[in-house]
């Protein structure tokens, strides 16, 4: 249920890979619920009791809290698990890493699942982008996990990365502190046996204290595994370069998610010479600056980024691709998050030369704050309020030119805009 979603559909398709007979339900058509069709999954639109007859297996969407599936699976006995759990069976019962953090999680899941297939691995990699996990035959396991509804405690892997920690989620966490909580606790669940391979350049990733063996990464000085933001970028354990590594994603903070895959397939065992010829040929995630096409001559790219840290970031590596004027369109998430992190987001767009701020992506929110999309516009000196796709488009239509570089960013439905301008649909 809820097989639209990033993490539920990772999880059909691991199913389907492994020989079980899948089929799911959203309440709306989506290109994730279109490409699980074509593999094989049959999908149903709507909710129905009837959709739980003759199942063994019900996984539902976190974002599901009531459903007359639910309960009509549970009367008939059927074993009803949400997304999380379902996760974390799969984590705990095979030899595991699992990868959290606030941001860069996707990326450096798929990284190291791209390293550990390159190597001959063959791990079941489960990434949050919606289209690149995979179903190996081994025993080992890359999954992402999420910290949003606090059910990372559910998770008790082998190893774990951890790429950062800040406040989001505001609807869920009270402040930071309840955030890096509860990532200790996550990273105490490690076995002593295991390994946490932690950012170095995150203070509070830093500072976690695992019982597990423990290695740092990043551009931090004193750093076990340290690169620098040169490319090709160099690796360094302590003071030995390891190596040089040729990665196509631009942007500082994809060095560092490199990096911080590299570090946990090298304490693996696994060859520097084949961690840099994986990441050389990585492809990059789904939706984390993403090229879709072009409009009036311009380059169209599209980001998942929806949190100010990673706008930030995203329109940082943006500024290193060629472009004659970096435009960005907005579509705020959450009306909790624009409402708790409203100053951060209105620093986070300084690159940008120009902004357009679309509505707010409610997730199924209610406004509780009054917050609205136009007083981030307000904030923003290069920004102009558009609100909808259609005068978004106006808008790019009378300003974008050749060698302008546009991109979108958001976690809701902004990609449908970029499908539309880049002729996708």
């Amino acid at each position: 249920m809820g097989a639209g979603g990033a993490g539920v559909s990772a999880l059909a398709r691991v199913f389907l890979a492994r020989g079980d007979e899948v089929s799911g339900c959203d309440l709306k058509e989506s290109d994730t619920t279109a490409e699980l069709e074509e593999a094989g999954v049959e999908i149903l639109m709507g909710h129905d009791p009837e959709h739980v007859l003759g199942k063994d297996l019900l996984v539902y969407s976190g974002a599901i809290k009531r459903s007359p599936e639910l309960d009509a699976a549970r009367a008939m006995a059927v074993k009803v698990v949400s997304r999380a759990e379902m996760l974390a069976q799969l984590i705990n019962e095979t030899d595991s890493i699992a990868v959290a953090g606030t941001a860069g999680k996707t990326t450096v899941t798929h990284m190291l699942g791209h390293i550990l297939v390159t190597a001959g691995y063959d791990p079941t990699v489960l990434v949050g982008d919606g289209a690149s996990a995979r179903a190996g035959r081994s025993e080992w396991l890359v999954a992402e996990t999420d910290e949003s509804d606090g059910t990372l405690t559910l998770h008790h892997p082998q190893r774990a990365i951890v790429t950062n920690i800040e406040l989001d989620h505001p609807d869920h966490f009270r402040n930071v502190d309840a955030v890096r909580d509860l990532f200790q606790w996550f990273i105490e669940g490690l076995p002593e046996s295991g390994l946490a391979v932690l950012c170095a350049d995150d203070e509070l990733a830093r500072e976690l204290r695992p019982k597990a063996r423990k290695v740092t990464y990043g551009f931090r000085h004193g750093a076990t595994y340290r690169c620098e933001p040169v490319r090709p970028f160099p690796i360094y354990r302590g003071a030995d370069l390891l190596g040089h590594v040729n990665l196509r994603q631009p942007g500082r903070h994809n060095i560092q998610n490199a990096t911080g895959a590299a570090a946990m397939a090298l304490e693996m065992g696994i060859g520097f010479g084949d961690v840099a010829a994986a990441l050389h040929t990585f492809p990059g995630a789904h939706r984390r600056m993403e090229f879709l096409g072009v409009f009036q001559g311009a380059a169209v790219y599209d980001d998942y980024a929806h949190h100010p840290t990673k706008v930030r970031a995203t329109i940082e590596a943006a500024r290193e691709l060629r472009h004659r004027r970096l435009v960005v369109v907005f579509q705020p998430h959450r009306y909790s998050r624009l409402s708790a992190l409203m100053h951060d987001f209105a620093r986070a767009f300084e690159g940008a030369d120009r902004v357009f701020v679309l509505d707010v992506y409610s997730a199924g929110e209610d406004n509780v704050s009054g917050v609205r999309a136009e007083d981030l516009a307000h904030q923003v000196p290069q920004a102009i309020y558009v609100g909808s796709f259609e005068r978004a488009k106006e808008a790019l239509s009378e300003l974008i030119g050749p060698d302008d570089l546009v991109l979108l960013m958001g976690a809701g439905d902004i990609k449908k805009l970029g499908d539309e301008l880049a002729h996708k649909v």
